[in-house]
């Protein structure tokens, strides 16, 4: 699915980063959404890595603005969104892809 963006929420960690990451292989854009900042500017660093175009948003998605927000900024940075794994939410660390 090249020349395809996918909005991934969660994506600083567990689930939500892995998932992220595997998209960047199939993704040409990737807008990852999350709390943590730091964390997300590594989960960034992994999907270019792989050869996507990372957005980061660091935004808290309890917030009811915060879809609004994602929505804008891929559509204002891409174009288009593709697909959206909303994955944000407090569960204990684990690894999708494991």
């Amino acid at each position: 699915m090249k020349n395809a963006v996918a909005i991934v929420t969660g994506a600083s960690q567990g689930i939500g980063r892995d998932a992220a990451i595997r998209l960047a292989l199939d993704f040409s854009g990737v807008v990852l959404v999350a709390r943590n900042g730091a964390k997300l500017e590594e989960t960034a660093n992994e999907v270019k890595a792989r050869g996507s175009e990372p957005m980061v948003l660091e935004l808290d998605m309890s917030k009811t603005t915060a879809p609004d927000t994602v929505a804008t900024g891929a559509l204002g940075r891409f174009g288009r969104v593709d697909a959206l794994l909303n994955i944000a939410g407090a569960v204990p660390q684990s690894t999708f892809w494991r």
